[in-house]
C-alpha cells in the first residue's frame, strides 16, 4: 500500500476584493507571469491587523487607488492548494467594495512590497462585465461571485 506523501503546511489569512464599477469588476493580469490568469486585489493578512484594515491596505497597495469608505464582508472559505513542495491553505476573507468616480478603461500598476519578500509586482488592471458571463478567475478567487451577485441584485430591488 503506497501513501502520498505530506507536505508541510504553510497557512494564511487572506483577503480577496470585488471592487466593482458601473456593473463591472475590477480585475488585473500580471504581464510577467501570463500564466497565472486572471485576478482581483487581495493578499495576506498580516498578524497585526484585522480582515478590514488588510483589505483597506491590500487594496491600495495593489491598484494605487485610494480605499472607499465602505467595504462589506461578502463570506470566508478556505483555498487549499501544493506547490513547491508545501501545501498551503489559504483563510480567505471576501469583501465587496463599490468605487465612485472616473477611472480609466486600463491601467498598470507595481506592487513594491510583495507578501513573499521578492520582486515588485506589475499589474495590469481593466474592467470585465459582470453579467451577462462572469469573469472566470485564476485559483477559485470567483468562488464567492454567487453572493456578490445575490446582494447585488438585491441592493437594485431595494433602491
Amino acid at each position: 500500500m503506497s501513501t502520498k506523501p505530506r507536505f508541510p503546511l504553510r497557512f494564511r489569512r487572506k483577503v480577496v476584493i470585488y471592487a466593482t464599477w458601473r456593473d463591472q469588476i475590477l480585475v488585473f493580469e500580471e504581464p510577467d507571469f501570463p500564466h497565472i490568469g486572471l485576478q482581483v486585489p487581495g493578499g495576506t493578512v498580516a498578524d497585526d491587523e484585522t480582515v478590514e484594515e488588510a483589505a483597506r491596505r491590500e487594496f491600495e497597495e495593489e491598484t494605487g487607488l485610494d480605499a472607499p469608505d465602505h467595504f462589506e464582508p461578502l463570506g470566508e472559505m478556505t483555498y487549499v492548494y501544493e506547490a513547491d513542495e508545501v501545501r498551503h491553505q489559504h483563510l480567505r476573507h471576501y469583501f465587496h467594495v463599490e468605487l465612485a468616480g472616473e477611472f480609466p478603461e486600463r491601467w498598470e500598476w507595481t506592487e513594491e512590497t510583495p507578501d513573499d519578500g521578492g520582486k515588485p509586482i506589475r499589474f495590469a488592471y481593466s474592467w470585465a462585465p459582470l453579467l451577462p458571463v462572469v469573469p472566470v478567475l485564476f485559483g477559485r478567487l470567483d468562488a464567492l461571485f454567487p453572493e456578490l451577485l445575490r446582494r447585488l441584485e438585491q441592493d437594485e430591488t431595494e433602491a
